[in-house]
C-alpha cells in the first residue's frame, strides 16, 4: 500500500515540477513572440488531445489531455511553413528579434532558478553547519587510500574552495573515477593528496564515492529541553573536548565513544567560551545516542538585494557543477549511466514532496537551472541549436539552404533520440534493480 502511495505522489510532483517548469519556458518563447507581432496560431498547456480552452484573435488558448508542460505554434516558424511577404510569421522577423524569442524560453528558466532561490532565503530555513571535517574512513575505499583520516578538515577539491561537508559530497559525487587534487589540513598542518571517488550505485543513478563520513567539530549545536544533555548542564556552543577523559575531536567520535556507556553515567568534559566543564551525562538503556544534542545550524533569512546576490551566487556554483559534468561526458570519463531519466525525476520530485513545499520549490530551482541550460547548449532540435544556427547566417550574412537546415535538425533528432533511449533503459534498469533489492 505504502508503495502505491508512493507511487501516487511520485507522479503528481513529477506533473507539478516538470508540467510548470515547460509551462514557464513556453511562455517565456509565447510573451516575446506576441511582443514581435508574431501570429501565434497555438499556446497549449499540455500535450495531445484539446481538452477544452478559447480562442482570441489568431491564437487559441488550450488545455491539453497531458499536463506535462506545454507548447507554442507560431505561424511559419519552419521554412516549408513560411510565406514570403507574411510581416507576421517567424521566419519573416528580423534575426535579432528571432533570437529574443528563441532564448526568451530557457531564459525564463534561468530567472525562475535565481527567484525560488531568493524566495526560499527570503523566507528563512535553518541551515545546518556541517564543517568539512572526516569523520570516519573505510579502510580500502578511496578516502583511505587517498590517505585521509579522522580529524582532517578539507580545505580545497580541485581548486574550488571547500567551506561546507556538502560541498564535499557533492564535488565527489560528481566526479566518479576522475583523479581529484585535494588539500586537507592535519593538526594544523597543510598536505596535498589525490583522491579517485569510486564509482557506485546511488539512490538517482552512478555516482562517486570517498566512502568518509562527515565527522564535524563536536559543537553543541543546541539542547532538547527535559533531555540527558539538558540535565547535564550542556548549552548551544559548547565544545566537546573529552569522553571519560579521551580526548574527542569530532561528533562521530563522540557518538563512538559513548555507545559503550550505554545506561551508565558519562563523564562528559567540554570547552565554553575558553574555560573547561566538567558534568556527567546520564541516560537510560537503549535511550537515543545523540542524548538531547544538536548538530550545529544557521537560520538563513535575508532582504531582497541580499537574498538574491546569495541566489545567482548559489545558481552559479551549481552552474559550475553541471559543465564540469558535461565536460566529464565529453572526455569520457563519465558516464550516461550518471544521468536521471523521467523516472528518478519523479522519485525525486515525490520524495521533495513528502519532505515539504520548502523541499519542492528548491527542486524546481535546481531543475529549473538545469533546463534553461541544456537548451542554450548548440544542439539541433533544442532552442540552442536554433540559436546556433541564427548566428551562423548571421556571420555569413546569407541564410542557410532548406536542405542544409533539414540535415542539421535530423542529426541532432537522431542523437537526442539515442541518448533518451540509452537514459531511459538505465532509468529502468536502476528502478527494477531498487524495487528487487526493496
Amino acid at each position: 500500500m505504502a508503495h502505491a502511495q508512493d507511487l501516487v505522489t511520485n507522479a503528481f510532483a513529477f506533473v507539478i515540477v516538470l508540467g510548470f517548469l515547460i509551462f514557464a519556458h513556453e511562455s517565456g518563447h509565447f510573451f516575446f513572440a506576441k511582443l514581435f507581432r508574431v501570429r501565434v496560431l497555438v499556446f497549449s498547456f499540455g500535450f495531445g488531445k484539446r481538452l477544452f480552452g478559447f480562442r482570441r484573435g489568431s491564437t487559441d488558448y488550450r488545455v491539453s489531455l497531458i499536463p506535462l508542460g506545454g507548447y507554442v505554434r507560431m505561424a511559419g516558424d519552419s521554412p516549408e511553413e513560411n510565406v514570403s511577404g507574411n510581416p507576421d510569421e517567424f521566419l519573416s522577423k528580423p534575426k535579432w528579434q528571432r533570437f529574443l524569442i528563441l532564448v526568451a524560453g530557457p531564459l525564463m528558466n534561468l530567472v525562475i532558478a535565481v527567484a525560488f532561490v531568493a524566495a526560499l532565503v527570503m523566507v528563512g530555513f535553518d541551515r545546518p553547519v556541517s564543517t568539512p571535517i572526516v569523520g570516519d574512513v573505510t579502510p580500502g575505499k578511496a578516502g583511505a587510500r587517498a590517505g585521509l583520516q579522522t580529524g582532517d578538515r578539507i580545505v580545497s577539491i580541485k581548486g574550488e574552495p571547500i567551506e561546507d561537508f556538502e560541498d564535499v559530497r557533492m564535488l565527489v559525487s560528481m566526479n566518479a573515477g576522475t583523479p581529484l587534487h585535494v588539500v586537507y589540513l592535519r593538526n594544523g598542518v597543510r598536505h596535498e593528496t589525490t583522491l579517485t571517488p569510486d564509482r557506485e550505485a546511488g539512490d538517482f543513478g552512478q555516482i562517486g564515492r570517498a566512502n568518509i563520513t562527515y565527522g564535524g567539530e563536536a559543537l553543541v549545536g543546541g539542547v532538547k529541553p527535559g533531555s540527558p544533555a539538558a540535565k547535564a548542564g550542556l548549552q548551544s556552543g559548547d565544545r566537546i573536548t573529552a569522553v571519560a577523559g579521551k580526548p574527542i575531536r569530532t561528533l562521530s567520535e563522540f557518538v563512538k565513544a559513548v555507545t559503550p556507556f550505554d545506561g551508565k553515567p558519562l563523564p562528559l568534559t567540554v570547552d565554553r567560551a575558553g574555560r573547561a566543564i566538567t558534568t556527567t551525562l546520564a541516560f537510560a538503556p537503549n535511550e537515543d545516542i545523540g542524548r538531547g544534542i544538536y548538530s550545529p545550524s544557521k537560520f538563513l533569512k535575508l532582504p531582497l538585494i541580499a537574498a538574491l546576490r546569495y541566489s545567482v551566487n548559489d545558481n552559479w556554483e551549481m552552474l559550475k557543477l553541471t559543465v564540469s559534468a558535461l565536460g566529464r561526458l565529453f572526455r569520457a570519463e563519465g558516464s550516461v549511466k550518471e544521468l536521471s531519466g523521467p523516472i528518478n525525476i519523479a522519485r525525486i520530485s515525490g520524495e521533495a514532496l513528502r519532505h515539504g513545499w520548502m523541499n519542492v520549490i528548491g527542486l524546481m530551482a535546481t531543475i529549473s537551472l538545469q533546463l534553461g541550460f541544456m537548451n542554450l547548449l548548440p544542439i539541433p532540435v533544442l532552442d540552442g541549436g536554433h540559436l546556433m544556427i541564427l548566428v551562423i547566417e548571421g556571420i555569413a550574412r546569407r541564410e542557410l539552404s532548406l536542405r542544409v537546415k533539414e540535415r542539421i535538425q535530423q542529426l541532432g533528432f537522431a542523437v537526442l533520440a539515442t541518448l533518451m533511449i540509452v537514459v531511459l533503459y538505465n532509468d529502468v534498469i536502476s528502478n527494477v534493480l531498487r524495487f528487487r533489492n526493496g
